[in-house]
């Protein structure tokens, strides 16, 4: 099985953000339901937003993200310390 070709998280979000979208563009009468807007270009659109998003997010996080990730420290360094 192969994964997905886009991030979870993003699908969730752009189901929520649709959904809204939806009952936004959906007119309700006694006899009749009308939808103004084209529902898959609906869905396109909770998808861009979705990822933009999360793009953002990803962007504003990177300064909290941990610097020197490959930094490692051996015996050899430890016994260059010395105390005074």
């Amino acid at each position: 099985m192969t994964a997905p070709a886009f991030d979870p998280r993003v699908r969730d979000l752009a189901q929520n953000i649709y959904r809204d979208l939806v009952s936004k563009a959906l007119q309700l009468t006694a006899t009749s339901a009308e939808i103004k807007s084209d529902p898959a270009a609906l869905a396109r659109v909770a998808f861009k937003l979705s990822a933009s998003f999360f793009t953002a997010e990803d962007e504003l996080n990177a300064a909290n993200l941990p610097k020197n990730q490959d930094f490692k420290v051996g015996l050899d360094d430890i016994a260059g310390w010395t105390t005074k």
